[in-house]
C-alpha cells in the first residue's frame, strides 16, 4: 500500500510541478482513459468466452457474441484516440508530454503481463488462490492454503 500511495502521489503531483496546469491534468487524464478503455474492450472477448464456456446453455448469440463484437469495434476508434494515434481522419496527434500516455500505458500492461508470467511458473497456487475468489463456489472450511475459515 505504501508503494502504490508512492506511485499515487508522484503520478498526480509529477505533472504538476513540471508543467503548466492543463497538461498537469491532460497527461495522467489520457492514461487513465487508455486504461479504462481497454479493460471495456478486453470485457467484451470475456463475455464471448465465458458464456461459450461456462453458460453454454444460457448462450444467447446477440447478446453474447454480437454485442460484444459491435463493442469492441466502438470502443477500438476511441482506444486509439485517446492514445493519440491518428489512424483515423479526424484524429490529430496528441502533442508531448501528453502523446506518452500510450507507451507509458502500452508499458504498465506488459509489466504486468511478465509480472503474472513470473508469478505463474514460480508460484501458480497464488494465482488460482486470486481467481478462486470471484468464484461463487465457496472455499472447503478451516482451508489450510489461504488460512481461511468458513462459517
Amino acid at each position: 500500500m505504501a508503494a502504490q500511495f508512492v506511485v499515487a502521489v508522484g503520478a498526480t503531483l509529477g505533472p504538476g510541478f513540471a508543467h503548466d496546469p492543463v497538461t498537469a491534468f491532460t497527461q495522467p487524464a489520457t492514461v487513465i482513459v487508455t486504461v479504462i478503455i481497454g479493460v471495456y474492450i478486453i470485457v467484451n472477448p470475456s463475455c464471448v468466452g465465458y458464456f461459450l464456456r461456462r453458460c453454454r446453455d444460457a448462450f444467447d448469440p446477440v447478446l453474447h457474441l454480437l454485442f460484444p463484437v459491435l463493442g469492441i469495434a466502438a470502443f477500438l476508434p476511441s482506444l486509439l484516440t485517446a492514445a493519440g494515434i491518428p489512424v483515423l481522419d479526424f484524429v490529430s496527434e496528441l502533442s508531448a508530454p501528453v502523446s506518452y500516455a500510450g507507451p507509458v500505458v502500452g508499458v504498465r500492461m506488459l509489466t504486468g503481463i511478465v509480472v503474472l508470467v513470473v508469478l505463474m511458473r514460480r508460484h501458480p497456487e497464488r494465482v488460482a488462490e486470486t481467481g478462486r475468489i470471484h468464484l461463487d463456489d465457496p472455499a472447503p472450511a478451516g482451508d489450510t492454503a489461504t488460512g481461511a475459515e468458513q462459517r
